[in-house]
């Protein structure tokens, strides 16, 4: 069976993780729109100055361990055929931008939530490992409509072990021809 992720369901991941990392109820009505994916498709900004918004932006980075691919064969579960896997390690690069009067302290406190031990085993559970080489947020608020908004960021990166496995059917026969010169 495949061990892939879709970018979907990482992002659902990172999501729910930064909801129980800002010690939030991710049920709660007033906490839906608390942490987005993306940014806003209306133009910016999307939410009041005041008010305390993450967004998460996941995508893939180039890495020397995603071009290391190990392919193996092994004894299929019928005589007619081989199972191949093909594994590798894909890279995520995950951002978090945080706005609002809690921004520094928001995004402070995810990056904290990343070195627990329960976000360790969430993580393997979905196949991922956290490089744990996590700079600071960085604090740069953001002018708007000639207001300063109050804004903070930082990335991680993180590992992501994919197993892809098919059926190759074994050779049955093969025309031999010898010629002579």
């Amino acid at each position: 069976m495949d061990k892939v992720n879709s970018i979907n369901q990482i992002e659902d991941f990172f999501q729910s993780f930064t909801v129980r990392a800002l010690g939030l109820d991710p049920r709660a009505k007033q906490n839906q729109d608390r942490v987005r994916i993306g940014w806003p498709a209306k133009g910016a900004p999307a939410w009041k100055q005041g008010a305390n918004v993450a967004f998460l932006l996941i995508d893939y980075a180039d890495d020397q361990y995603t071009r290391q691919i190990d392919v193996t064969y092994s004894g299929g579960a019928n005589k007619d055929n081989a199972d191949r896997t093909v594994s590798y390690t894909r890279v995520l690069r995950v951002n978090w931008v945080f706005y609002g009067p809690n921004s520094f302290g928001d995004a402070d406190t995810v990056r904290a939530g990343l070195f627990l031990p329960q976000t360790a085993m969430d993580l393997a559970a979905v196949n991922m490992a956290l490089i744990t080489d996590v700079a600071m947020p960085i604090r740069a608020p953001e002018l708007f409509a000639g207001q300063w908004w109050d804004r903070s960021s930082f990335q991680a990166r993180f590992n992501e072990k994919v197993i892809r496995q098919s059926e190759v059917p074994y050779l049955q026969s093969a025309n031999v021809q010898i010629l002579k010169e």
